[in-house]
């Protein structure tokens, strides 16, 4: 549902804004430069969680690819596909920024923060992250990717107890995540290509 209102970057500037506000009043914004860590280490550490995603689900995708063959390879293709769907520069940055200042102050801002229990906070809040990313039932492998996003944002929130933190992590994930999957589906490049990030969330 949720790659479906980056397709069109103005839709998704006026999302990202309303649903922001909103998760202001609900208070998950709490937190947001808080933690016990300064502001140039919260910012290098959601910097380090972008490039850990990234390269454990390149990771995984060179595995399955390997694994899998050519059924893994036209799957992801497709998906890839659908996700961007015709995204340019402009969708990519408003995507980045959606994940980063609504979808981050939401699961866990809001949802994270209501549940007590750090692991059952975690679980539940990537649970309904990856449920809002949900495209088709055939790309089922690739939603459970947004679950293990979802437990990493959590985590990186837990444990710093900042929220900057995994809103710089999903922001730059996502805004660098959409630009690979242009540049991977378009030419004849394919998806057979490397790729650093297998799910935009």
């Amino acid at each position: 549902m949720i790659f479906r209102i980056k397709h069109r970057w103005r839709i998704a500037a006026a999302v990202t804004v309303a649903w922001a506000g909103v998760n202001f009043l609900l208070g998950g914004w709490h937190g947001v430069t808080g933690g016990r860590l300064s502001l140039p280490a919260q910012i290098g550490i959601g910097a380090a969680g972008a490039a850990l995603a990234m390269l454990i689900n390149g990771a995984l995708h060179e595995g399955l690819k390997r694994l899998v063959g050519a059924p893994y390879v036209a799957r992801f293709d497709a998906y890839a596909r659908d996700v961007i769907d015709g995204m340019r520069g402009r969708e990519c940055v408003a995507g980045g920024l959606m994940a980063a200042l609504a979808e981050e102050t939401f699961f866990r801002g809001v949802v994270l923060r209501a549940i007590d229990g750090p692991v059952l906070a975690v679980a539940v809040s990537a649970l309904l992250f990856a449920a809002a990313h949900w495209l088709r039932p055939r790309y089922f492998c690739f939603w459970l990717w947004a679950m293990w996003e979802g437990v990493l944002f959590g985590t990186l929130y837990v444990a710093t107890g900042s929220l900057l933190v995994p809103m710089i992590a999903h922001g730059l994930h996502d805004l660098v995540a959409y630009r690979l999957f242009i540049f991977m589906t378009s030419g004849s490049r394919g998806a057979c290509s490397f790729a650093p990030s297998s799910m935009t969330a």
